[in-house]
């Protein structure tokens, strides 16, 4: 579809003044309406209000004064255009000798019918033909509209490609920020990603820190849900609950549960009213009425469309709205409409024909065939100050918006005549002149446009495209007649000084009886929000604390039945190595290299294979305190073995005269390194357990599942311990490489080097394991560096001893050690 359009957008730019096969209209359209004017704007925004026949159930006859109030305001939108246009028109000064237009279509809330009528206004005329203009000599300023996301994005997507601007006045989706994908889209609402922020900010002002949320499936509850967490919580509180209505309400009943258990008086509602409507019925049934609703700018706030229980269940609430402000002459301006002072002007028609529940001769009416038949319009019926008081006129802020949007195309489009009237070419070449403007040109004065409304508010775009960000607060109170009764009590404005961006007048609301005054002086337990104890987590009803779930590294689970089955088989693999070395102690292979540091080195590898044991099940001080001493002990013996066997391995080749001083210090120095270098790091450990012992703690995670871990109670020593074993590995490893190319009799340089550098890999992978570890891994993590270092040192040290032992026992000999069987042979 995209690349269609682009190659439209290519034919449009070679083919825009060559004659189209353009027809003529259709005629008698009921879907246009067009005020005529040299320069033109075109507008898609609803008309005939089928939102009302699809959705407002309670209108059993469209005939009756609710459903003509409502439908006849959707046709105010429109007129709010008209009103803009017919001040500027009314201007001597403002356009001499042109005159603004106005085409409109009506979407019928439907993004193909917005399409449809965004490329009939592309062509010019309602049967479009793509890529063709057949008026070459109107100058079509931009399109206004449309009213919802659903309509504005099919919208946008074809108009970015021909560059036309288009202003939106009531389209909030995020999406419409991305300037890359619709570069000609600005709207006069803020987008939504402001209002998380500012709920947040009525939540605080009240100190409502225990709330709910409710929304509608709008694709973007999730992202609500996240942000609304994110900025209660920054100001202490928490949600309660949070619960998505399906599009197709099969959850309603789910909902309302939710609300009528949970102890939160304060709701957070982003729902659309045909949801809400539904959702109070719901909670009537449920007896559930003491609550206070928060509407974020989603909902219509029309006492119109809503239903007898939404109106009740409403009663004390707030609702978060679009800035809007006065205009000074629109009421006078709709008093003196009349159908003779427009006679070939549809829209009035049809307002005056909605408002008055008339019908004009020749029409048919917009809603459904009823039995009662209306009247028909005479052009002599008197527009009262009732009918317009129904409306409701001090409180349309889409009305507010689209005039908006009209004033910033006149105001752009005065300012490219004022600067570019054929007076030479303008920046950048686009060679605007009178009479000849397309809407590109209009695109980058419309960006950079400001000016100010009569209400004295400076109007311009920011970058994203939108105007700042500003909101309007309403008390929502049903008075003792039973009138729906509304007020403004506060304003957000995102361009106010830091912390003072929310301006409340909170002696204007009028609480309901039931939950204003309680939940506004936290009275209600509902009305705040309390933290639980480090070792306690909210219920799935929110309502109370419960003891947190105790997780550690146990036996049961599959990784600590795995740990101890490992731990268990190389302790007995250990210990039958050293039977069988006992077994076989006076054979030449097992007294090569003093037998005795053999039976020491297999004594303290059982030992640290059994450390384990003391990492698995849950923690207590005494296995906390011992469990890495113990094993930092253990294996700095095996250290100190392997290096004495190591250091006679060298003097026993390197000694080559009789009375060698280095062969005369081998007698002694195994013993000497064993003992000394073992001393250091049990006054070490012992240093580190009395001092500073590691104790049972619980890990401070979020979660209902807190996991009871060993504190190291000196992350110093215990660096040290390791440190102290990895120089104790570094010089084993440095003098067995030295001694690898020594004859191979009596020399086990070699599986000492490989062992050496088998336990470097594994403690030098285990630091940053144990770093990125969390709970109970790194016990784990703990436990498979001590049996992966330990069985790696008896695997390269023993099994080749073994195999030889067990399975090759005719090398077993003096000779063949000593290598005599190279001269028998």
């Amino acid at each position: 579809m995209l690349y269609l359009l682009q190659l439209l957008a290519q034919l449009y730019s070679t083919l825009y003044s060559v004659q189209a096969p353009c027809q003529l209209p259709a005629p008698g359209p009921t879907h246009r309406l067009s005020t005529e004017g040299n320069v033109l704007i075109g507008a898609i925004t609803p008309l005939h209000a089928q939102l009302v026949q699809q959705k407002m159930t309670f209108c059993q006859s469209p005939t009756q004064p609710p459903c003509q109030q409502f439908k006849a305001r959707f046709f105010l939108n429109a007129l709010g255009i008209l009103f803009a246009l017919e001040e500027a028109n009314r201007d001597p000064t403002f356009l001499p000798n042109e005159t603004v237009g106005l085409q409109l279509y009506d979407s019928c809330i439907s993004g193909a019918k917005a399409l449809g009528s965004t490329l009939a206004l592309l062509s010019g005329q309602l049967l479009p033909t793509p890529n063709f203009d057949c008026h070459p000599k109107r100058q079509l300023l931009g399109i206004i509209g449309g009213m919802t996301s659903p309509e504005s994005e099919p919208m946008a997507e074809l108009l970015s490609v021909y560059k036309v601007p288009q202003i939106s006045h009531g389209s909030q989706h995020p999406q419409f920020s991305d300037h890359q994908r619709f570069p000609s889209f600005l709207r006069t609402v803020p987008s939504r990603v402001h209002q998380p922020q500012a709920l947040a900010k009525i939540l605080l002002y009240f100190n409502w820190t225990w709330v709910g949320l409710v929304g509608s499936d709008s694709g973007a509850f999730e992202w609500l849900d996240q942000e609304i967490r994110t900025e209660v919580g920054k100001n202490g509180g928490c949600v309660s609950f949070s619960k998505r209505i399906d599009g197709h309400l099969n959850n309603m009943g789910d909902v309302a549960d939710a609300i009528r258990n949970s102890t939160a008086k304060v709701i957070v509602c982003d729902c659309y009213h045909i949801h809400f409507i539904s959702l109070a019925k719901a909670l009537q049934k449920k007896n559930v009425t003491n609550r206070i609703w928060i509407l974020s700018t989603s909902f219509l706030l029309n006492p119109l469309i809503l239903s007898k229980e939404a109106r009740e269940m409403l009663n004390g609430s707030l609702s978060l709205g679009i800035h809007s402000g006065p205009l000074p002459g629109f009421k006078h301006f709709l008093s003196t409409l009349h159908p003779a002072m427009y006679p070939d002007n549809h829209l009035v028609k049809l307002f005056w024909q909605e408002l008055l529940g008339c019908t004009w001769p020749g029409s048919q009416p917009a809603g459904p065939r009823t039995a009662q038949v209306a009247p028909n319009c005479t052009g002599l019926e008197q527009l009262t100050p009732a009918h317009l008081s129904i409306l409701k006129l001090d409180d349309l802020p889409a009305i507010y918006q689209v005039y908006l949007a009209t004033k910033a195309f006149l105001v752009a489009y005065g300012n490219l005549r004022a600067n570019h009237s054929g007076e030479g070419p303008p920046p950048g070449g686009t060679g605007v002149k009178a009479g000849n403007t397309r809407p590109w040109q209009v695109l980058q004065y419309l960006k950079n446009v400001h000016f100010t409304s009569q209400a004295q508010e400076e109007i311009f775009f920011t970058q994203d495209g939108e105007v700042p960000a500003a909101f309007d607060i309403t008390s929502i109170h049903i008075a003792p007649d039973h009138t729906w009764q509304t007020a403004k009590v506060g304003h957000l404005d995102f361009r106010g000084p830091l912390g003072k961006e929310l301006v409340m007048n909170s002696s204007a609301i009028i609480w309901a009886e039931d939950t204003g005054k309680g939940a506004i002086t936290n009275m209600l337990d509902s009305a705040s929000c309390l933290k639980c104890p480090e070792d306690q987590w909210p219920n799935n009803e929110k309502d109370r604390c419960i003891p947190k779930i105790l997780d550690f590294l146990s036996y049961t689970e599959p990784l600590g039945m795995a740990l101890a089955f490992c731990t268990a088989f190389l302790f007995l693999l250990s210990l039958t190595i050293l039977g069988t070395f006992i077994r076989h102690h006076h054979t030449p292979i097992v007294r090569a290299n003093n037998h005795r540091l053999s039976y020491i080195l297999l004594c303290s590898l059982a030992l640290c294979f059994l450390c384990p044991f003391m990492f698995i099940g849950p923690p207590v001080p005494l296995t906390c305190a011992l469990r890495q001493a113990a094993f930092g002990i253990f294996f700095t013996v095996c250290v100190c073995a392997t290096l004495a066997k190591t250091i006679i391995v060298v003097s026993a080749f390197r000694a080559t005269r009789p009375d060698a001083r280095l062969k005369r210090a081998g007698l002694n120095l195994p013993s000497a390194i064993l003992i000394g270098f073992s001393l250091v790091q049990v006054l070490l450990c012992m240093f580190w357990v009395i001092g500073w012992p590691p104790v049972p703690m619980n890990s401070a995670e979020a979660g209902p599942t807190v996991t009871m871990l060993c504190g190291s109670g000196s992350s110093e020593f215990f660096y040290t311990m390791l440190g102290y074993l990895g120089f104790l590995d570094l010089v084993s490893l440095v003098v067995a490489f030295l001694a690898r190319r020594l004859p191979d009799t009596f020399n086990e340089a070699k599986h000492i080097t490989l062992s050496m550098l088998v336990f470097s890999c594994v403690w030098i992978s285990f630091i940053p394991a144990h770093l990125s570890a969390q709970g109970k891994d790194t016990v784990a993590v703990e436990i498979f560096a001590i049996l992966a270092s330990g069985a790696g040192l008896m695997g390269c040290l023993f099994f080749p001893k073994c195999y030889i032992i067990l399975l090759r026992p005719e090398k077993n000999t003096r000779d063949q050690m000593r290598g005599k069987q190279h001269f028998q042979s």
